[in-house]
């Protein structure tokens, strides 16, 4: 018996238990009646949107790992795609392997932050893909893990690296020589990734401080749990059991200096904490699913711009650059193939 006939055999024995009831399913309606809005305006097309996203994968091999890292944007004017593109990108190694997963995230982030501003100067709306909130207070290892002493040279790098701010790369990899004569071994990955929290920080307060009232972050999955509709479910998964109408739920303020729990580096405690944002679900016309907006745009006044670009009930601009910015297992083989990498995997011998 191979395991999948197991697995096979295991989930149709599990076929009927695996759902929730009939009697949730009404508890949840009555729950999210409470909360809905039926709204379906007519569209409006808005004159200049930008929507931005980010991808990363890697390449494990025995002792490192190879990356590639990219964020891209495309420009819709008077609701329509123009064919204007912008990416940024990176390709490395990261070595030794620990912290590789905090790290490539945040390496992502910073093109994807700094992708963003690029595109934000003149732009009626920045469409950004994933929660914006999540990404501020999106905890890092490295702020509790980095060693005083070390801590205080990174930051002093830090200074060095806003001095020199560019749009068009990661910044940190200027510093990683620096940061190896005053850490060795393991306080190495922990030193760069430190380093790369404060860039990818100072990013987003930049893109905070001057585009906060243009941003319209769309999460197609979150856990967020702001109207409390059910005790173990997020709310979102709550909404898309109901059959809701087309409309928005009830805004609810988040404030970043009320996440009490979270902690910044004290270079952003202040910075960061002072900016606010609207939560809010919606379902667009032709959609099947919800989802989680964070603006600081009424949802009366969003609305008829999403209608305008949804397809399918998903707003198109976000697809568009998902389909362009993705870095697939195709594209990493070739990087690895023009960078003529013989490296070992350890998995040779399994035929993978």
């Amino acid at each position: 018996m191979s395991i999948k006939r197991l697995l096979i055999e295991t989930a149709y024995r599990k076929r009927g238990s695996l759902k929730v009831s009939n009697q949730e399913i009404k508890r949840f309606q009555v729950a999210a009646k409470e909360i809905w809005n039926s709204f379906d305006p007519q569209p409006e097309i808005p004159d200049f949107v930008s929507a931005v996203d980010g991808s990363r994968n890697r390449k494990e091999f025995a002792g490192y790992i190879l990356y590639a890292v990219g964020a891209g944007s495309v420009i819709f004017r008077d609701g329509k795609e123009t064919g204007e593109e912008n990416y940024l990108a990176d390709v490395d190694i990261l070595k030794p392997e620990e912290y590789s997963d905090a790290r490539l995230q945040i390496l992502m982030g910073i093109l994807e932050v700094k992708e963003t501003l690029r595109s934000a100067e003149g732009v009626s709306y920045l469409f950004i893909d994933g929660s914006i909130i999540g990404s501020v207070i999106r905890p890092a290892v490295f702020s509790y893990e980095i060693e005083t002493e070390i801590k205080e040279k990174v930051e002093k790098l830090f200074n060095e690296l806003s001095q020199n701010f560019s749009l068009t790369e990661i910044n940190s990899k200027k510093f990683y020589k620096r940061i190896e004569k005053f850490a060795s071994g393991k306080n190495f990955p922990v030193a760069a990734g430190y380093l790369e929290y404060l860039e990818y920080l100072y990013s987003i307060y930049l893109l905070l401080q001057d585009f906060s009232g243009k941003i319209v972050a769309i999460s197609k999955r979150s856990d967020s749990r702001n109207y409390a509709l059910d005790t173990v479910l997020p709310d979102i998964a709550v909404l898309n059991f109901v059959n809701l109408p087309v409309g928005y739920s009830k805004p609810v303020n988040l404030e970043i200096h009320r996440e009490k729990k979270f902690k910044f580096p004290q270079l952003f405690e202040e910075k960061l904490r002072k900016f606010t944002f609207k939560s809010y679900f919606v379902k667009l016309p032709r959609g099947k699913s919800v989802y989680k907006i964070e603006s600081q745009i009424e949802p009366e006044d969003l609305f008829p711009i999403l209608k305008h670009f949804a397809v399918k009930g998903y707003p198109y601009p976000l697809k568009a650059i998902h389909e362009k910015v993705k870095i697939s297992k195709s594209d990493m083989d070739d990087i690895i193939s023009t960078l003529k990498i013989r490296g070992i995997t350890g998995r040779e011998a399994l035929g993978e």
